[in-house]
């Protein structure tokens, strides 16, 4: 009986390394997160606590992929982090030999 307490406690370890994410992100990110055949495949996901013209961070991924890299690569935020209000232009997203990529789009 004393084998349950121990094997609930060690599940527990494991489904919180599961849910920890790997913020910041590696520079380029695994094969099957940004696969694409052309730019209307990518999405953009922000994954830092602020956006890209802020100080986060940017990644474009497969559209079908955007909530994994989610869930494993942003930025765990703490209650009332202020972040600047800096406006830059919009993403373009693109694909460059079957991998997403980003560039800024004009300003308007």
């Amino acid at each position: 009986m004393r084998l349950i307490p121990g094997l609930v406690a060690l599940l527990g370890m494991v489904l919180l390394l599961a849910c920890n994410p790997q913020y910041p992100p590696p520079e380029e990110l695994p094969a099957e997160y940004t696969a694409c055949d052309g730019p209307e495949d990518c999405t953009v996901v922000e994954l830092g606590c602020c956006d890209a013209c802020n100080g986060g961070t940017a990644r474009s991924v497969a559209s079908d992929q955007a909530d994994a890299v989610t869930d494993r690569y942003s930025e765990q935020c703490q209650p009332g982090y202020g972040c600047n209000l800096m406006g830059c232009a919009a993403w373009l997203t693109t694909c460059d030999e079957g991998v997403c990529g980003l560039e800024r789009g004009d300003l308007l």
